[in-house]
């Protein structure tokens, strides 16, 4: 079980959105990097990137600004956001990523990303961010007619290596993780899920160690652990403990 602490780019800036809105972004740190090794040193083991501005533009838009990040962390780290072709894939992962996000392509060509997994094993999570149930796509601006777990089934043995599972109604508001939601989708795939969006205290730590949330790889975190919502040690520790 994960704790992935997120750093979202908006013009080169560490930010935080509420309910997706570009118009509603607090700035957490003007130097992602130092975020980046901030993170690493309070003992995370991973690092969540999303390029806001290039998940409205369909291409990379704050490539500097994650370059910095590999650089500044010896952590993993995976990024979503305005990436949408083989070639994008292939540049980021060269440039160190270990795994890319796709979210906006596996709705609109579900077949570019089975054969990402198959050219890249094991580096490739789809992103699924539903508002009202149904999947949102380009920067979560436009709604699809898919559910979440329509999309989800349609990778089942493509060899996605995660899904990462967002409840745009609760991101940025710390009103707590969709948990019902999130293990509901987990129990109609066998592919990993990641849960993001609400993630809100220390209680939303103590559900990820429960049964029934067992079988997630872990959750997302961003304004909680911004605002100091969380003790990052104890609930480091806590998951620890779990895995042990």
């Amino acid at each position: 079980m994960i704790l992935f602490p997120a750093i979202d780019l908006k013009d080169g800036e560490c930010v935080r959105l509420k309910l997706g809105e570009m118009d509603e972004a607090t700035v957490y740190n003007r130097d992602p990097a130092a975020q980046a090794k901030a993170f690493e040193d309070q003992g995370f083991q991973w690092l969540h990137v999303v390029d806001l501005n290039g998940a409205f533009a369909g291409e990379s838009r704050n490539g500097a600004a994650v370059e910095a990040i590999l650089k500044a962390t010896r952590n993993p780290v995976q990024l979503g956001g305005g990436i949408r072709s083989l070639a994008q894939i292939e540049a980021w992962l060269e440039k160190g990523l270990a795994r890319v996000i796709l979210g906006t392509v596996a709705v609109r060509s579900p077949e570019l990303v089975r054969e990402a997994c198959r050219k890249f094993p094991g580096r490739i999570a789809v992103g699924v961010d539903a508002r009202g149930g149904k999947v949102a796509v380009e920067g979560w601006a436009e709604t699809s007619d898919l559910s979440a777990a329509e999309l989800a089934r349609r990778f089942e043995g493509a060899g996605v290596a995660a899904i990462i599972y967002t409840d745009i109604d609760r991101d940025g508001v710390l009103t707590g993780i969709n948990w019902d939601a999130t293990i509901a989708l987990a129990n109609t795939v066998s592919i990993p899920v990641i849960a993001s969006g609400g993630l809100a205290s220390m209680e939303d730590i103590e559900r990820m160690i429960q049964p029934n949330a067992l079988k997630l790889e872990g959750a997302i975190s961003g304004r909680a652990l911004y605002d100091g919502r969380i003790d990052v040690k104890a609930a480091l520790r806590m998951l620890q403990e779990r895995r042990k």
